[in-house]
């Protein structure tokens, strides 16, 4: 359609609302309530919400962050093995539980646990001193 025929449509349309309904009470209306009730329905919820608390923000992270927190363990604990020696085999290898409850010597759970002496661990224990 071109324009000359929206304009004749429009003002033919108006005369019909005109005459049925009258003229619009431009004066009886109060027009900075009719703009605050189009603005508060144009944005919704949001103009009457109220500001969001910390753990609320907090809350809708944990979609991520729980498994984030259940695989950084893993991960650490995967990459610790990784770079771990491996342990030498000897022959009197004394365990947690006896180190702890005092039924190994003492050389015997430190090397347990620490692992052999070097040359090296002693040049940097009397260099450390």
């Amino acid at each position: 359609m071109s324009d000359e025929h929206d304009g004749g449509l429009e003002a033919e349309l108006r005369a019909q609302l005109e005459r049925v309904s009258g003229e619009p009470p431009y004066d009886e209306v109060d027009w900075d309530a009719l703009a605050r009730r189009i603005h508060i329905a144009a944005l919704g919820r949001r103009a009457a919400a109220r500001p969001r608390r910390w753990w609320e923000h907090a809350a809708r992270w944990t979609r991520a962050a729980v498994p984030l927190a259940v695989a950084a363990p893993i991960a650490a604990f995967a990459l610790i093995m990784h770079d771990r020696p491996a342990p030498e085999s000897s022959g009197a290898g004394t365990t947690l539980i006896e180190a702890v409850t005092g039924a190994a010597p003492d050389q015997d759970a430190a090397v347990s646990l620490v692992g052999q002496p070097t040359t090296e661990s002693f040049a940097a224990e009397v260099l450390a001193q």
